[in-house]
């Protein structure tokens, strides 16, 4: 594997926002992963960079995007194996064409296979970690590691796996069922995702984590201290969707950044809840950090 220098990572996220990266590795085999985990400690792994908001400064480790034998996909009996590489939306289209039952919550949400393990991707009742049977990680000295759910003690938005280990794929429950049945539970699906959500700007999608009853859910939180519509440079929290906050063609991460402290000031103030924020946020400092409730 080659490393590339002074690499733009706003040309890897889907904010289409974010600094430079000192080094940056394509590894497209098992071993190239293990050499760039030995070669350069700690680093940063990104996947479609769907769920992560980079700092205007960028960061200062390496960073690491997998491919090559990380993108498979195999189809079995009443499973589905797939590499971290491969795409959440690969994903639930082959369990839709394949007819397995119960993967319409994984319809229009973008990223991929390894970054949905560490973000347990999904809706809000129903994360990635729901369907694995097991996954593999592979520990920065080169070690590949198979974790079951127990393992990784999957909650929302969240495993207990160490930031360190680096998702590799993982088998997936997929048991057949009813055609006709899943695809339209697929097609209804993605049809009000699209209705309610924002998929013409670049965003990392929902900003905050629901903070649960009785308050509610995110949106309607941020809706009622006002901030739905607000805009700080090219960043805009939308109209749409009071969740999520769109790169509107020249936003910085600073813009997305104060919109993100604003709105967890106000809501601390008016309502007495501390928004979680559900994207990851990479390259801040650390008052930075702690001013929108996050961490790296």
């Amino acid at each position: 594997m080659r490393w590339e220098t002074d690499v733009a990572l706003a040309e890897h996220t889907r904010y289409r926002i974010g600094g430079l990266t000192p080094r940056f590795g394509r590894p497209e085999t098992r071993s190239a992963l293990a050499n760039a985990l030995k070669d350069s400690h700690p680093v940063r792994v990104l996947g479609w960079g769907a769920n992560v908001l980079v700092s205007d400064a960028g960061v200062n480790e390496p960073v690491l995007v997998l491919g090559g034998e990380f993108a498979h996909m195999e189809l079995g009996d009443h499973w589905i194996e797939a590499g971290a590489a491969a795409g959440l939306p690969t994903l639930a289209g082959e369990a839709r064409r394949s007819g397995r039952a119960d993967w319409s919550f994984l319809e229009a949400v973008p990223g991929s296979v390894g970054g949905g393990l560490r973000m347990n991707a999904g809706s809000t009742d129903t994360g990635l970690w729901n369907r694995v049977r097991w996954a593999e990680a592979m520990t920065p000295e080169g070690e590949v590691v198979r974790l079951t759910p127990q393992d990784a003690h999957p909650t929302y938005r969240n495993v207990t796996v160490a930031d360190s280990w680096v998702f590799l794929g993982a088998r997936f429950d997929a048991v057949p069922g009813d055609a006709a049945r899943i695809d339209k539970q697929h097609l209804e699906r993605r049809r009000m995702k699209v209705e309610t959500q924002v998929y013409d700007l670049p965003s990392c999608g929902s900003t905050w984590k629901n903070p649960g009853e009785p308050w509610g859910s995110a949106w309607s939180i941020v809706d009622r201290v006002g901030m739905r519509g607000a805009r700080r440079g090219g960043a805009q929290i939308t109209e749409r969707h009071a969740n999520f906050i769109a790169n509107l063609g020249d936003a910085t991460a600073s813009d997305v950044w104060w919109l993100m402290a604003e709105t967890r000031r106000r809501v601390k103030d008016q309502i007495g809840v501390d928004l979680e924020p559900e994207i990851r946020l990479w390259g801040f400092a650390p008052d930075e950090l702690a001013a929108v409730g996050g961490d790296e």
